[in-house]
């Protein structure tokens, strides 16, 4: 039953607070809190960088093969349930890390097998599910409104748990912090509604509001398909290998700042703050980029500005790389992060708008494992590559190679031909 009071107002905009909350506290808050917390840890345990990598490479890896499961868990019980569930893992394993973790096998066990479920059914995937469910025509707005909360959370967490591991003197206390954020976001989940139609509504608003804009029709201004595509033809087109090249291309590199990038700077004579400085100013970056980047989105075909924000992206990381001085890095990082914080929003923008909303979920199902995959062999690759070398050059040299390849991909990853076997949307 429909309640016409519910109908009578767009639930859409309070729906996009609730999940900013979310993603602010579940992943900016603990995922972009990783790269300072880590190096602390395993230079306390005494462990090697290698091998103490694998726990994120294997995080990487268990959330990419989970995200097939999480997109059938989503197509039958909603983002609601996906979100609590996930969250409620999350919280479990960061308060396990801040009281009993003392063995190496402890922390890849949790982080590197147990958390990732966390991540991936209450993370990325049913976020942006939920937004694609609610959103045509602004749709990459709502995406980068959104995902400025995970940048944002990220720019408070690098000061904040770098103040609080020095202040107690211990890297625990990081992990308790992050693990309090989880638990809120976790009560936040409850509050979240998954498809419009559930609720006698329609995506971008109620059907009186649609009636009084004179229309009823997709206001878009960039292509969306009109119809959902079968996963089993969308792969068939050159335009789901652009777009996973892209994805692919633009998180390696993250991958290797958030695990490396402290060490790369210390090894580089940063202090200890000025190195959890430049990965905040990174961080900063990406969530002023994710709003403007998805506004933008919505007016011009995102694939052009993919391609320009993978050329700064390139630019930059050889910067990064380099460490000239203290300034040209404060300089840098945000840029690298504002290329990466809009790729971040225009990419998923992509696979909703050539393919459809209700074909969202099951593609990124696809595209991410892969993705994740690929992305994970960053963290553990140049952990030993480093060991073996004493420097990060290789890693940089590869990924960079990678960035040149996607931004080639973005200016090809045309739309796709309307297809026979698609179904309306």
């Amino acid at each position: 039953m429909t309640d016409s009071s519910e109908s009578a107002k767009f639930y859409g905009w309070s729906n996009l607070r609730i999940l900013f909350a979310i993603y602010f506290l579940g992943m900016g808050m603990v995922f972009y809190g990783f790269n300072v917390i880590f190096p602390e840890m395993i230079t306390d345990m005494g462990w090697s960088r290698g091998d103490a990598s694998w726990a994120q490479s294997l995080r990487g890896i268990l959330i990419g093969f989970s995200i097939p499961v999480v997109a059938l868990f989503l197509n039958r019980y909603g983002t609601r349930k996906s979100l609590i569930l996930g969250l409620a893992i999350l919280t479990g394993g960061l308060f396990l890390l801040g009281t009993v973790t003392t063995q190496l096998w402890q922390w890849i066990a949790l982080w590197g097998l147990i958390m990732p479920l966390g991540f991936a059914f209450g993370g990325v995937l049913p976020i942006q599910t939920n937004i694609s469910y609610w959103f045509n025509a602004k749709r990459s707005m709502a995406l980068g409104i959104v995902m400025t909360a995970a940048g944002v959370g990220g720019f408070i967490a690098q000061p904040l748990y770098a103040w609080l591991i020095e202040a107690f003197g211990s890297w625990r206390f990081g992990w308790l912090a992050a693990g309090v954020c989880a638990l809120i976001a976790t009560f936040c989940a409850f509050m979240v509604k998954g498809k419009p139609e559930d609720y006698g509504q329609i995506p971008d608003g109620t059907h009186e509001q649609i009636k009084q804009n004179g229309s009823d029709k997709n206001s878009a201004k960039v292509y969306q398909s009109s119809v959902s595509w079968d996963l089993r033809d969308a792969i068939r087109t050159p335009a789901v290998w652009f777009i996973l090249i892209i994805m692919v291309a633009q998180i390696m590199p993250l991958y290797m700042l958030s695990v490396h990038g402290v060490f790369h700077l210390r090894d580089a004579g940063f202090e200890r703050m000025h190195a959890a400085s430049i990965i905040s100013f990174l961080i900063a970056g990406s969530a002023i980029a994710r709003f403007p980047m998805g506004w933008l989105g919505d007016k011009v075909e995102p694939r052009y500005i993919i391609a320009v924000l993978h050329a700064l992206l390139l630019i930059t990381f050889l910067v990064l790389w380099k460490t000239p001085n203290l300034t040209s890095m404060l300089i840098a990082a945000p840029i690298f992060g504002f290329a990466f914080g809009g790729g971040a929003v225009l990419a998923p923008a992509l696979v909703a708008n050539y393919f459809g909303r209700e074909s969202f979920a099951s593609i990124n199902g696809f595209i991410f494992p892969i993705q994740i995959i690929f992305a994970s062999s960053v963290p553990v690759g140049a952990g030993y590559l480093v060991d073996a070398t004493g420097s990060y050059d290789w890693a940089f040299i590869i990924l960079s190679l990678f960035i040149v390849a996607s931004t080639i991909c973005s200016v090809l990853a045309s739309p796709p031909a309307p297809d026979s076997h698609a179904t309306e949307g």
